[in-house]
Order: C-alpha cells, then sequence, then structure tokens
C-alpha cells in the first residue's frame, strides 16, 4: 500500500498541473504518467458535467480504480477561475488524503473542502468548491483496490 501511495503522489502532481489532456479520439480525453513497474491514467468525457475514472496498474495488472461525476454549479464565477483553483489545490496532494484533495484548501474568496469515507482501499466521497460561501463545483466519486 506505501508503494501505491507514493507513487500515486507524485502521478497525482505531475497530471493534475495539466489544465489539458490529451484528446483520445473515442470522446474521451486522457492524462497518462508512468514510471517504471507503475502506470497512471486518468479518463475524462464531457465538460459540465462531465466524468471519468482513475486507473492504476502495477507490472500490468490494474490495482487500484476511481470512479467520478462532476459539475460547476454556478456562473457566478467563470468556469476557468474555478478549475484554476482547483488544479492549484490538486498539485498538492495529501499522501494522507490520496481519494482526490486535501480535506480542507481555502485561497482568497475560494474554498475547498473534500469528504471522505473510508480509506485509499475502499472509499467514497464528495469534493466541493465555494466562492465567497456559495457553491460553485461539486464532484462525487468512489472506488478502491482491484483484485486480480
Amino acid at each position: 500500500m506505501r508503494d501505491l501511495i507514493d507513487f500515486l503522489v507524485v502521478a497525482r502532481r505531475e497530471t493534475y498541473a495539466i489544465p489539458d489532456g490529451t484528446p483520445v479520439g473515442d470522446g474521451t480525453t486522457q492524462m497518462l504518467w508512468d514510471k517504471p513497474g507503475w502506470s497512471y491514467r486518468d479518463r475524462y468525457a464531457g465538460q459540465n458535467p462531465y466524468g471519468g475514472h482513475e486507473i492504476v496498474w502495477r507490472d500490468g495488472q490494474v490495482v487500484w480504480m476511481k470512479n467520478y461525476m462532476a459539475e460547476v454549479l454556478s456562473v457566478r464565477v467563470p468556469m476557468a477561475r474555478i478549475y484554476d483553483f482547483q488544479r492549484e489545490v490538486l498539485g498538492q496532494p495529501d499522501p494522507e488524503h490520496l481519494m482526490r484533495g486535501p480535506a480542507a484548501y481555502q485561497r482568497g474568496a475560494f474554498a475547498y473542502a473534500n469528504t471522505v469515507t473510508g480509506d485509499l482501499a475502499r472509499f467514497s466521497g464528495e469534493e466541493t468548491i465555494r466562492h465567497e460561501g456559495f457553491p460553485v463545483y461539486r464532484m462525487i466519486f468512489h472506488g478502491g483496490l482491484v483484485g486480480a
């Protein structure tokens, strides 16, 4: 489990900082990151709402997955500003809270919260972003370890 945590910390930092992924050609977009023995893919579709999944492989076998659905809830803040703030948050992964971002983060008028039930092996949760106290973004997610 420690190896998975260490890999996810780096893979997420390296991919969440990317403003746009690579179109796959089937209507989805993905972000990839590899290191010897490990591979990570975040593949998603749509803009608002959007959904996708993250998959981690070790030595060619899927070992961990997460599924998610998300939506910008308000037009009071441009979508680009919301996603810039989100990338800032997710670019600083917390090894103790890897199902998405840290439990809480705030900068200026933006506030991020991540509520999770479970642990990296099996979890579900909700990520929210508020601007001046108003909800502007929400994601629900679940996932965990995958058996061979």
